[in-house]
């Protein structure tokens, strides 16, 4: 099982990126002896530029999906038993989620381990996204994700699924996750 921090990691980080995706304004040449080999050179950049943009414009539409799927499940009634104990983004972490001594109910049990399964198969479609985009830096944080965030958050939900942990220690765990997985994602 997987959560939704390490997808909102790696978007979080996409999103970032794709900032830097974009194709670097055509520089000039004077020169006029390389004036046809830079014509050329040109239309075969712009015809290059013109297919990483349609990729781009994908690869950003299949994120955007992935947002929206993943903003569905979280304001889902029928999810409401895990997320009234844990919100959505850690980011939304509140003093009462870090006091919550509290544990898990069999109702948000069940709903948590649907909630983990859907949340899986968007992580493992985003990392696939991230994987099949080309981009060596994606493809790095994809595998970062899958071999070293995934394992921990792995371990984070089975503890707060069979009762080992309090809602508390389950938030103050994801909180310390998101922040380890953001800082410790591969540079470029």
């Amino acid at each position: 099982m997987r959560s939704r921090l390490s997808l909102l990691t790696i978007s979080f980080a996409m999103l970032s990126l794709l900032a830097g995706c974009a194709t670097a304004p055509r520089g000039t040449n004077t020169d006029a002896g390389t004036q046809q080999e830079v014509t050329s050179t040109r239309r075969h950049t712009t015809a290059e530029r013109f297919a990483k943009t349609t990729d781009n414009e994908l690869y950003n539409e299949r994120i955007a999906q992935v947002s929206r799927d993943i903003r569905a499940i979280c304001t889902s009634p029928a999810n409401r038993p895990y997320y009234a104990k844990t919100p959505c983004l850690p980011s939304g972490m509140t003093e009462a989620h870090l006091k919550d001594g509290s544990r898990i109910t069999p109702e948000a049990r069940r709903v948590a381990e649907r909630v983990f399964a859907s949340l899986h198969k968007l992580n493992e479609d985003t990392r696939s996204l991230m994987i099949s985009s080309g981009d060596a830096h994606l493809i790095k944080l994809a595998r970062h994700s899958r071999e070293m965030v995934d394992p921990k958050i792995s371990a984070l939900q089975s503890s707060l699924l069979k009762g080992a942990m309090t809602w508390a220690e389950y938030n103050r765990a994801r909180l310390e996750v998101y922040d380890a997985s953001r800082t410790g994602a591969p540079a470029e």
